[in-house]
């Protein structure tokens, strides 16, 4: 348990390892698209571990969007904030913050941030992303040990996002235009590196979700980078409500020490009804 990164775990599922050379990345002119979130929403999950045979919750996860004006520009700043609960402090304590400044116009990302807290694992990251050069300036650091700043600079891809990003971008991207089946692309930057990521839509399906109720959604699979947490051969699976907000409601992860979930438990002042909820 005390190798798992939870920010992996939460948000892994727009991570694939695998080149697929076919895959093509899909972008929409959101200045002609309305946003499916607003000022406001709040998405709260709960985070389960697999223990002994026995689901186990064993933290939480919340997403907060908040519209303001900087420099004149507006943006939506959304923020991430994830923790074990008070017991399993105890065993593996975890606060963990992202957050993701975006144009409120585009849904493309400008600045991003993210500091890790886990178990004595303690890092910071932040990213500057500049469109008009097609580069983003990126500083990575250890807290928990004496070494200086990384400072990285890459190439941004009309397809580049990072892991917070780029769950608001595709909320709100036309899915009439996504086939079944059918391997898609995108880019996702972090700790000064590029990572391809590719994702498919399964198609319809009816869910469960424990102590909230069916809902109907939209299920997609992925296949997560290889490294500490996934061996890279597992398949990952979320469900989205399939209805005008594209809220994800459910990640089911396979990991190499059993399996993490997160559901979801709450949410607030959701653009749209939640009319996927039977």
């Amino acid at each position: 348990m005390k190798k798992i990164r939870w920010y992996i775990t939460l948000l892994a599922l727009l991570f694939s390892a695998q080149a697929f050379s076919q895959a093509q990345c899909l972008l929409f002119d959101m200045s002609q698209r309305e946003p499916v979130f607003q000022s406001g929403e709040k998405i709260t999950y709960t985070l389960s571990y697999i223990v002994a045979g026995m689901w186990v919750n064993v933290g939480e996860a919340t997403f907060l969007t908040t519209r303001k004006v900087e420099n004149r520009r507006p943006i939506y700043h959304i923020e991430v904030h994830g923790k074990t609960y008070s017991f399993f402090d105890r065993i593996f304590r975890i606060r963990d913050y992202f957050t993701t400044k975006i144009d409120a116009q585009t849904l493309k990302p400008f600045y991003m941030r993210r500091n890790i807290d886990e178990g004595g694992y303690r890092l910071t990251g932040f990213g500057h992303y500049d469109w008009d050069n097609s580069v983003i300036y990126t500083t990575t650091q250890r807290l928990d040990r004496e070494q200086p700043a990384r400072r990285d600079t890459l190439k941004l891809t009309p397809c580049t996002f990072d892991v917070v990003s780029i769950f608001y971008y595709y909320r709100s991207c036309d899915f009439s235009q996504m086939k079944e089946r059918t391997p898609y692309s995108v880019q996702i930057v972090m700790d000064g590196k590029m990572y391809d990521i590719h994702y498919t839509l399964i198609g319809k399906e009816v869910l469960n979700v424990r102590g909230v109720g069916r809902f109907n959604t939209l299920r997609f699979s992925a296949t997560p980078i290889a490294g500490t947490v996934f061996t890279g051969k597992e398949r990952i699976s979320f469900w989205i409500t399939d209805d005008e907000n594209r809220v994800p409601v459910y990640i089911d992860a396979p990991i190499r020490f059993g399996s993490v979930r997160a559901r979801i438990s709450n949410w607030e002042n959701l653009k749209q009804p939640m009319t996927s909820k039977l």
